[in-house]
Protein backbone atom coordinates (compact mmCIF):
# COMPACT_ATOMS: atom_id res chain seq x y z
CA UNK A 1 0.00 0.00 0.00
CA UNK A 2 1.00 3.57 -0.47
CA UNK A 3 0.14 7.06 0.75
CA UNK A 4 -2.44 7.80 -2.01
CA UNK A 5 -4.35 4.61 -1.12
CA UNK A 6 -4.47 5.54 2.57
CA UNK A 7 -5.79 9.01 1.66
CA UNK A 8 -8.37 7.45 -0.70
CA UNK A 9 -9.63 5.24 2.14
CA UNK A 10 -9.91 8.23 4.49
CA UNK A 11 -11.88 10.13 1.85
CA UNK A 12 -14.11 7.02 1.55
CA UNK A 13 -15.08 6.85 5.23
CA UNK A 14 -18.85 6.41 5.50
CA UNK A 15 -19.23 4.68 2.11
CA UNK A 16 -20.68 1.16 1.91
CA UNK A 17 -18.64 -2.01 1.45
CA UNK A 18 -20.40 -2.95 -1.81
CA UNK A 19 -19.76 0.51 -3.29
CA UNK A 20 -16.10 0.43 -2.20
CA UNK A 21 -15.55 -2.99 -3.81
CA UNK A 22 -17.42 -2.04 -7.02
CA UNK A 23 -15.31 1.10 -7.43
CA UNK A 24 -12.08 -0.81 -6.76
CA UNK A 25 -11.25 1.18 -3.63
CA UNK A 26 -11.00 -1.93 -1.46
CA UNK A 27 -10.26 -5.55 -2.38
CA UNK A 28 -13.16 -7.97 -2.74
CA UNK A 29 -12.38 -10.06 0.32
CA UNK A 30 -14.76 -11.17 3.04
CA UNK A 31 -15.28 -9.09 6.15
CA UNK A 32 -14.35 -11.02 9.30
CA UNK A 33 -15.39 -10.30 12.88
CA UNK A 34 -12.27 -10.25 15.08
CA UNK A 35 -14.24 -11.93 17.88
CA UNK A 36 -17.67 -13.50 18.16
CA UNK A 37 -19.62 -10.58 19.68
CA UNK A 38 -17.92 -7.89 17.59
CA UNK A 39 -20.06 -5.18 16.00
CA UNK A 40 -17.25 -4.26 13.61
CA UNK A 41 -16.68 -6.58 10.64
CA UNK A 42 -13.05 -6.05 9.63
CA UNK A 43 -10.89 -6.33 6.54
CA UNK A 44 -7.10 -6.51 6.63
CA UNK A 45 -6.10 -5.46 3.10
CA UNK A 46 -2.41 -5.26 4.02
CA UNK A 47 -0.26 -6.08 7.05
CA UNK A 48 -0.78 -3.52 9.80
CA UNK A 49 -3.97 -1.96 8.37
CA UNK A 50 -7.51 -2.77 9.45
CA UNK A 51 -10.64 -1.40 7.81
CA UNK A 52 -13.58 -1.59 10.22
CA UNK A 53 -17.15 -1.53 8.98
CA UNK A 54 -20.49 -0.96 10.70
CA UNK A 55 -22.17 -4.32 11.28
CA UNK A 56 -25.64 -3.14 10.26
CA UNK A 57 -24.92 -0.74 7.38
CA UNK A 58 -21.57 -2.19 6.21
CA UNK A 59 -20.24 1.36 5.84
CA UNK A 60 -16.55 2.06 6.42
CA UNK A 61 -16.24 3.51 9.92
CA UNK A 62 -12.56 3.32 10.84
CA UNK A 63 -9.09 2.82 9.39
CA UNK A 64 -6.54 1.61 11.94
CA UNK A 65 -2.86 1.70 11.01
CA UNK A 66 -0.34 0.05 13.35
CA UNK A 67 3.17 1.46 13.09
CA UNK A 68 4.84 -0.13 16.14
CA UNK A 69 3.65 -3.47 17.55
CA UNK A 70 2.62 -3.68 21.20
CA UNK A 71 1.23 -7.21 21.50
CA UNK A 72 2.74 -8.91 18.46
CA UNK A 73 0.37 -7.53 15.85
CA UNK A 74 1.62 -6.90 12.30
CA UNK A 75 2.84 -3.42 11.40
CA UNK A 76 2.25 -1.28 8.35
CA UNK A 77 5.43 -0.77 6.33
CA UNK A 78 4.04 1.37 3.50
CA UNK A 79 3.90 5.10 3.02
CA UNK A 80 1.63 7.57 4.78
CA UNK A 81 0.29 10.78 3.25
CA UNK A 82 1.64 14.11 4.49
CA UNK A 83 1.57 15.35 7.17
CA UNK A 84 1.28 11.91 8.81
CA UNK A 85 4.46 10.60 7.17
CA UNK A 86 6.55 12.94 9.31
CA UNK A 87 5.00 12.10 12.67
CA UNK A 88 7.27 9.97 14.82
CA UNK A 89 6.39 11.17 18.32
CA UNK A 90 3.93 13.36 20.19
CA UNK A 91 6.12 16.44 19.75
CA UNK A 92 6.21 16.06 15.95
CA UNK A 93 2.44 15.39 15.85
CA UNK A 94 1.64 18.54 17.79
CA UNK A 95 4.13 20.54 15.73
CA UNK A 96 2.39 19.40 12.51
CA UNK A 97 -1.25 19.45 13.66
CA UNK A 98 -1.34 21.92 16.56
CA UNK A 99 -3.28 21.46 19.77
CA UNK A 100 -5.59 18.42 19.79
CA UNK A 101 -9.36 18.73 20.20
CA UNK A 102 -9.13 15.95 22.80
CA UNK A 103 -6.27 14.17 24.49
CA UNK A 104 -5.55 11.48 27.08
CA UNK A 105 -2.31 11.03 28.97
CA UNK A 106 -0.40 7.97 30.04
CA UNK A 107 -2.37 4.98 31.24
CA UNK A 108 -1.59 1.51 32.54
CA UNK A 109 -3.38 -1.13 30.49
CA UNK A 110 -5.17 -4.00 32.21
CA UNK A 111 -3.92 -7.57 32.11
CA UNK A 112 -0.25 -6.69 32.34
CA UNK A 113 -0.15 -5.11 28.87
CA UNK A 114 2.07 -2.28 30.08
CA UNK A 115 1.80 1.47 29.94
CA UNK A 116 0.81 3.54 26.92
CA UNK A 117 1.50 7.20 26.37
CA UNK A 118 -2.11 8.14 25.66
CA UNK A 119 -3.49 9.69 22.50
CA UNK A 120 -4.36 12.95 20.75
CA UNK A 121 -7.46 13.53 18.61
CA UNK A 122 -7.83 16.02 15.75
CA UNK A 123 -10.68 16.92 13.38
CA UNK A 124 -9.56 16.31 9.81
CA UNK A 125 -9.71 19.20 7.38
CA UNK A 126 -12.50 19.19 4.79
CA UNK A 127 -9.83 18.47 2.17
CA UNK A 128 -9.53 15.02 3.76
CA UNK A 129 -13.12 14.39 4.85
CA UNK A 130 -15.95 16.71 5.98
CA UNK A 131 -16.89 14.56 9.00
CA UNK A 132 -13.85 12.62 10.20
CA UNK A 133 -11.19 12.71 12.87
CA UNK A 134 -7.78 11.18 13.42
CA UNK A 135 -6.54 9.76 16.70
CA UNK A 136 -2.81 9.31 17.16
CA UNK A 137 -1.88 6.70 19.78
CA UNK A 138 1.44 6.78 21.63
CA UNK A 139 3.67 4.30 23.39
CA UNK A 140 4.98 5.03 26.88
CA UNK A 141 7.96 6.77 25.22
CA UNK A 142 5.48 8.98 23.26
CA UNK A 143 6.54 7.40 19.97
CA UNK A 144 3.59 7.14 17.54
CA UNK A 145 2.18 3.62 17.91
CA UNK A 146 -0.92 3.82 15.70
CA UNK A 147 -3.06 6.17 13.66
CA UNK A 148 -6.84 5.78 13.51
CA UNK A 149 -9.05 7.65 11.06
CA UNK A 150 -12.79 7.46 11.76
CA UNK A 151 -16.14 9.04 11.04
CA UNK A 152 -17.31 11.48 13.71
CA UNK A 153 -20.55 10.22 15.23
Amino acid sequence: MDAPTIKLWVESLGLGFTELVASGKVPNQPLMKPFEDSDWPTMRPVEGVELLFNDRTKSLKQILITLIPTVGQPVYAGGLPAPFSLMINQQSVRSALGEPIDSRGRARLPGGLGIRGGWDAYKLSNEWHPNAKVIIGYLESYAVNNISFSVIN
